[in-house]
């Protein structure tokens, strides 16, 4: 009687399978993030593959001033976070999120770049919501 056994190679690559699995189920639980830089000067959140910025008017008033659609984000995920790229205005924007479960106002930022190639990093304070 001749038995069948499961090589190496295949059992890596099932822990392996189910590894991605799992992280990319983690990256579609986790809900909606806010975002803010350090004196408010920019406010957004991100929420299913959609970014909308905020800005509030003198009297406290806030509204979204532009709203975009995944289709005009670009996401790139990391081993525990992200970084998505969109343009406003001709304007470059990129948000990096080192860690979308443990956020830091050390490692993630948003970098604006303008036309002429002039580039602004603010840190970002991030929350889920």
């Amino acid at each position: 009687m001749k038995q069948k056994t499961l090589s190496l190679s295949t059992i890596l690559g099932f822990l392996g399978l189910l590894i991605m699995i799992h992280t990319f189920s983690a990256h579609a639980a986790s809900g909606a993030i806010e975002c803010k830089t350090s004196f408010g000067e920019k406010s957004f959140i991100i929420e299913d593959g959609r970014i909308s910025f905020h800005k509030e008017d003198l009297s406290g008033n806030g509204r979204s001033i532009s709203s975009l659609s995944g289709d005009s984000v670009r996401t790139q995920t990391k081993h525990l976070g992200f970084v998505k790229t969109l343009y406003i205005e001709g304007h470059k924007h990129k948000i990096n999120i080192q860690n979308a479960q443990n956020f830091s106002d050390v490692n993630d930022y948003l970098s604006i770049t303008s036309p002429k190639g002039h580039e602004m990093t603010y840190p970002l304070s991030c929350q889920s919501v």
